[in-house]
């Protein structure tokens, strides 16, 4: 499954947000799941993230590790927020 997460970084404490993302993208491949594509947008407001894990249930067992739950006053301290949509491939254009 695909899954999309856009994170407004836009009043987030830099530093902290990246100490926490190396630390939670780190945990992905303990799930299966993959960092396919991160990229931020040219004002440093927004990235977003096109993350691949095998099944719901590897997101499921992803988002309660507890290994990312021990993360959890790191991000909320940084400031940021962050959406998750799943999403699908479309034909190319």
């Amino acid at each position: 499954m695909l899954v999309l997460v856009q994170l407004d970084i836009s009043e987030a404490d830099m530093e902290l947000f990246e100490e926490y993302e190396t630390q939670a993208l780190g945990l992905l491949r303990k799930h299966g799941a993959q960092l396919l594509e991160r990229l931020r947008s040219a004002d440093e407001k927004q990235e977003v993230h096109l993350l691949h894990f095998p099944d719901i249930n590897a997101l499921d067992a992803f988002r309660a590790d507890p290994a990312r739950a021990r993360l959890q006053d790191l991000w909320l301290r940084c400031g940021a927020s962050t959406s998750l949509t799943e999403v699908r491939r479309l034909g190319q254009p």
